[in-house]
């Protein structure tokens, strides 16, 4: 397998009789990354106003700061709206979001890792839980950096990577995980191959097994 190049015909590991689509694939990880991004914008929106509300309390009247509170839960909402339908005002500020999200996840993360340090024990789990959240959440903006599944999320054509020569026993194919392009050698694959992208792994023991009974 080479990892530096590829294109986005199906996924690795799959039948060619069971392929498919880029679009069907697009449209799993664009629903992950959705979900993620409305819990995300949920954490932000009630961090914001719990901090107005605790620290510009006397600035001016209750309602007032009632409304400013509001505020981030109304732009949250229209951003996660605007994302899950595809807008295209709506897929940077989304990035944004769940970067935020990211980093509010690793300080906590990194918070708790000195309380297990410093003795309390029952930090470490909550360590696991927000280091998993944090890993989750930066993958998922990796995923608008990628090329691929921006011109599927504008709807553009497809990109260029097909253009790419391919070697003798190569074929294209997209990771099923993030939709990075590659190309590979369908003989050579096997359980322990990762994406270089999302390091995920490009065939499942369940297919691996299927194709070892089928051999």
């Amino acid at each position: 397998m080479t990892g530096d190049r590829g294109g986005e015909i199906i996924p690795a590991g799959i039948a060619p009789s069971k392929i498919t689509s880029t679009q069907n694939t697009f449209a799993r990880v664009h629903r992950g990354t959705a979900f993620i991004l409305a819990i995300d914008t949920l954490i932000i929106v009630i961090f914001l106003s719990s901090l107005v509300m605790d620290n510009l309390t006397g600035f001016g009247s209750p309602q007032l700061m009632q409304v400013i509170a509001i505020l981030p839960a109304i732009a949250g909402g229209l951003i996660w709206t605007g994302y899950r339908r595809q807008k295209q005002w709506s897929y940077w500020p989304a990035a944004v979001i769940i970067s935020l999200a990211a980093l509010f996840f690793a300080i906590l993360t990194f918070y708790d890792i000195l309380l297990f340090i410093q003795g309390n024990m029952g930090s470490l789990l909550m360590a696991v839980l927000l280091g998993w959240a944090t890993f989750g959440s930066v993958r998922r903006v990796r995923f608008h950096f990628h090329p691929g599944y921006k011109a599927a999320f504008f709807g553009e054509g497809e990109d260029n990577s097909m253009d790419l020569e391919l070697e003798e026993g190569e074929m294209f194919a997209a990771c099923s995980s993030c939709l990075a392009v590659l190309a590979i050698r369908p003989n050579m694959l096997n359980v322990d191959d990762r994406c270089p992208h999302c390091n995920n792994n490009l065939v499942s023991e369940k297919n691996a097994a299927k194709y070892r009974e089928e051999e």
